[in-house]
């Protein structure tokens, strides 16, 4: 296009009717890339503002340009997956380390960094742009001036009809909403991890009144992204989990998580709530501790610092704890969740008195579910990551299996519990590059396998009597035993008693009826 920067009337009104129209699709690739969905009505505003800076002021054009169009780029493979900036990915970036962050940017399809790229071209022949000789009719730059400030006030002043606040922060621009966005869910995350490391120092306030444990060795295995459709024990369409299929003890074929990302859901799940926010000194551990258990934490998940993420805080009030991950990417960035168990042998190598409450915590199926595997998997079905992920259940299922002998092989009385933090969705679907990755619009985000074998069970139960995460403290505290003023007994849980209506909180943090989510199952798209 280097035509045209000549000087020539014919050349000029060319160059004049081009660069509106490239205007537009540039800014159309970076509202998109934002995460916000496609506008064509902000496109244009967008567009309109960057031709009337051109004539008002070519410098602030160029920056808006730049910043613009690089965060488009940084953003625009994550934006296709999780959308907008909200609570749950600004949490889940203080509490990624870096090798998940590796994984999570090999998981994305060839062409989301394709279109990045695209971006970023376009960008930079944006920043080229020569100066013109002859400026644009005055009429044409005031009124795309006065259409694009008209586009600031459209949402605020919705909100304000709607019962809102005024407020130009709220403008519908994607991207000062991607900038707002970001600083105020970055801000709400910080002040939940201040509050939480604070509450992580303090005492235990649990009142406990009895203490009748039927079991002499509670372990609970805290699983990775398996949604319950994956696994054949749970109604899922392949024989991929033979010891869960057959073992005896009570599998809650009903069984949906708190939330759907890891943090979130366990931070959910193992404290106790109050006004909807974790007590983060009330927990599964604390409790535990507090009746008299000796508690163990194992982990393949990674830590950062002592008090760094909600499951982190939890693990440091064990009377022992270990992560086989450290947080660096090249600290043990391949250990394997059998790891775990050289561990939980020695543990019960040793006869020990009090009752003993062990936490072992996977990377499961967690994406990219390849490297889990090492990239192994025993049936194709679709794609190679969806195969891989099947396998990875797969490789749970043997971990349960395996652990479930050591616990017989002690000699004492157990019951083990295992369920998974949240699901996944499918993207890319019915393609040769179809894989799994976090959402929280579907069932299948949070319909999560949970089952209890304990020393005792002759048989093989299902139980499928709808139940949640929310009221696992009720479980834990009816499992092991543990009465306690903080915890009413409002049903027992392994029972068919009704819990009444269901919900789970997304990634803004909104709680949703479990009625008002959709679908998103395996199908026969992807046998």
């Amino acid at each position: 296009m280097s035509f045209i920067t000549k000087d020539t009337p014919a050349i000029t009104r060319l160059s004049f009717d081009f660069w509106p129209l490239f205007y537009f699709v540039l800014a159309f690739f970076i509202n998109t890339a934002m995460g916000y969905g496609i506008s064509i009505l902000y496109a244009c505003a967008f567009a309109s503002l960057l031709v009337a800076l051109y004539t008002f002021s070519p410098r602030s054009q160029k920056v808006l340009i730049l910043v613009s169009g690089l965060l488009a780029v940084s953003y625009y493979p994550f934006a296709m997956i999780w959308g907008a900036p909200n609570f749950n990915t600004l949490l889940a970036l203080h509490a990624t380390n870096m090798e998940e962050s590796t994984e999570i940017l090999t998981l994305f399809p060839w062409h989301s960094y394709a279109i990045a790229l695209l971006i970023l071209l376009l960008t930079f022949y944006a920043l080229r742009r020569p100066r013109a000789t002859v400026q644009p009719k005055r009429y044409v730059t005031a009124l795309c001036c006065a259409f694009s400030m008209v586009c600031i006030f459209i949402a605020p002043v919705q909100n304000r009809l709607y019962g809102g606040v005024f407020a130009l922060k709220d403008t519908g621009y994607p991207v000062v909403r991607f900038v707002k966005d970001v600083v105020e869910n970055n801000q709400s995350v910080v002040r939940e991890l201040e509050r939480m490391q604070q509450l992580a120092t303090q005492k235990d306030t649990w009142q406990i009144t009895q203490v009748a444990a039927r079991y002499h060795i509670y372990v609970l295995v805290i699983g990775e992204s398996a949604r319950r459709d994956a696994l054949g024990a749970f109604g899922g369409q392949w024989d991929n989990t033979p010891f869960a299929s057959h073992a005896n003890g009570v599998l809650y074929t009903d069984y949906i998580s708190a939330s759907a990302s890891t943090q979130k859901s366990l931070g959910l799940t193992l404290n106790l709530l109050e006004n909807s926010k974790p007590q983060y000194q009330n927990n599964i551990v604390t409790l535990a501790n507090r009746a008299g258990f000796q508690t163990w934490w194992f982990s393949n998940q990674g830590k950062i610092g002592q008090y760094d993420t909600p499951v982190a805080s939890i693990a440091r009030h064990a009377d022992e704890m270990q992560f086989l991950k450290d947080g660096d990417f090249e600290d043990n960035q391949s250990s394997q969740d059998t790891s775990l168990l050289s561990l939980t042998a020695q543990v019960l190598a040793v006869k020990r008195q009090p009752t003993q409450f062990i936490v072992l915590h996977l990377m499961g199926s967690h994406p990219k579910a390849c490297d889990r595997t090492q990239g192994r998997y025993s049936t194709f079905v679709t794609s190679e990551e969806t195969s891989c992920y099947l396998q990875s259940i797969t490789q749970t299922d043997t971990l349960l299996r395996d652990l479930y002998q050591q616990l017989q092989q002690s000699g004492e009385s157990f019951s083990l519990a295992y369920f998974s933090d949240h699901g996944l969705t499918f993207h890319e679907r019915g393609t040769r590059n179809q894989y799994l990755a976090h959402d929280d619009k579907f069932h299948q985000n949070y319909q999560v396998p949970f089952l209890v074998l304990s020393s005792d069970d002759k048989t093989h139960k299902v139980n499928t009597t709808p139940r949640s995460a929310n009221d696992f403290l009720l479980f834990f505290s009816q499992w092991t035993g543990i009465k306690t003023q903080q915890i009413p007994w409002r049903y027992t849980f392994h029972s068919a008693d009704s819990a009444g209506p269901r919900y789970v909180t997304n990634f803004k943090l909104r709680k949703i009826l479990w009625q008002e989510l959709g679908e998103d199952s395996f199908g026969a798209g992807s046998r």
